[in-house]
């Protein structure tokens, strides 16, 4: 485990199912709950820089999802809706009624259907780089049989962890637009390949639920224009995963709702472009103002 930043806060909650470790910071302000995404990440690798910045203003917890990070001791599928059930379970333990979330890649599609199914619980929402919000991937039928094939997943993990160069190669190519240009490339190596010692495959159980053979089992994109709280859509202008055509496509079926493209970013903004990130989230979550959860 990787030491979180100074004023962030470890602790961990024990399920039937097994255990979830989450961050926390913060004492006051209206909660923020940050989701990280599938493959090779965690919450601190996610947020290492962000849970400090609205911390100032907020009280933010940042779990590690079923089977990454911390919470890598789970029984049974780590999928869609186990995702949005253990985010409610979080809620209520943390006496939370009422949260912003801000989902990166597949923790968008996590907050995108929390959002759907609680609408009451959701004060605001941030979808940076989602995934679960187009019909088809890039290259999609490749993708299914990468992800459909259990090999896969176990195999780019073991090279993750035995291979510093392999893995500054795939952020390089995968995550970042241009990781010359990331000031903390290395530390985000380290993390990288610290979470591939903790996972038998990069792949959870999301991935092959949510790609289908011929389009996208999850798609949140259909029910997208229910979601009534403020939203905004950030994303990589180069993101290689996931076209910003898609955030386009999210943002213009959420009513109301703000896009906001960083450009010379790809996949993890998060990371490569902290500061103009974090300054365009939290100028998002500090201009909601407070609001009394809804009974």
């Amino acid at each position: 485990m990787t030491a979180p930043p100074q004023g962030v806060e470890v602790d961990q909650i024990e399920f039937p199912a097994g255990t979830i470790r989450y961050y926390r910071a913060g004492t006051s302000g209206t909660p923020v709950v940050l989701l990280h995404g599938g493959g090779p990440d965690n919450a601190l690798l996610s947020w290492r820089n962000t849970i400090g910045t609205l911390a100032a203003d907020h009280r933010v917890f940042a779990p590690d999802l079923p089977g990454q990070g911390g919470s890598t001791a789970w029984r049974g599928r780590a999928n869609q809706r186990t995702f949005e059930e253990v985010l409610r379970w979080l809620l209520d333990t943390w006496q939370v009624p009422q949260a912003i979330l801000v989902g990166l890649s597949m923790g968008g599609s996590i907050a995108a259907g929390f959002t759907l199914r609680h609408p009451q619980r959701v004060r605001a929402l941030a979808l940076v780089d989602s995934t679960g919000m187009q019909h088809r991937m890039p290259r999609h039928l490749l993708t299914y049989l990468l992800m459909h094939t259990d090999l896969s997943g176990r195999v780019a993990a073991n090279l993750l962890r035995r291979s510093r160069a392999l893995t500054r190669t795939a952020l390089s190519r995968i995550f970042f637009a241009d990781a010359t240009k990331v000031t903390d490339l290395e530390s985000i190596v380290d993390e990288v390949v610290a979470e591939a010692r903790v996972r038998r495959s990069v792949f959870a159980d999301w991935h092959g639920d949510a790609i289908g053979r011929r389009a996208m089992n999850i798609n949140h994109l259909p029910q997208l224009g229910r979601v009534s709280c403020p939203t905004t859509v950030i994303h990589g202008e180069q993101d290689a995963l996931i076209p910003v055509a898609a955030a386009r496509d999210t943002a213009a079926a959420i009513p109301n709702s703000t896009l906001r493209v960083l450009p010379n970013s790809g996949h993890w903004p998060n990371r490569e472009r902290p500061a103009e990130f974090n300054a365009l989230l939290r100028e998002f979550v500090n201009g909601l103002g407070e609001e009394t959860p809804a009974e």
